[in-house]
């Protein structure tokens, strides 16, 4: 085995960062939407509420320091993010929809 290809470079993500990452993102993604005056604690909390885990577990996630994510966990969060994406795009569409429907109006009102 050379050297070279027995140490990683710092800028290279291990599988474990890339899934802490990916823990984060869902948990600060659950505590969302965020309001004037929130703090992070009261973020937290209402991550994990969503998310059905203990605050202490969610911090741990939110502040990438749970030293293993157990595949398990992993996979739950997973599936209440694709699940919480899907409602976002739909929301989406549903307002997207109602902009065209107020300009079509709006362009209808003009050709009078």
């Amino acid at each position: 085995m050379s050297e070279k290809s027995s140490w990683r470079s710092e800028t290279e993500m291990t599988t474990a960062d890339a899934i802490a990452d990916e823990m984060q993102m869902i948990v600060r993604d659950a505590a969302s939407p965020f309001s004037a005056g929130d703090t992070i604690g009261r973020q937290i909390e209402r991550a994990a509420r969503i998310l059905g885990m203990t605050p202490g577990k969610c911090k741990r996630l939110w502040y990438r320091e749970d030293r293993a994510i157990l595949a398990w966990e992993a996979d739950r969060l997973r599936a209440w993010h694709a699940a919480w994406q899907d409602k976002q795009v739909e929301r989406l569409d549903h307002e997207l929809n109602l902009m065209k429907a107020r300009r079509a109006k709006m362009e209808a009102w003009n050709n009078v």
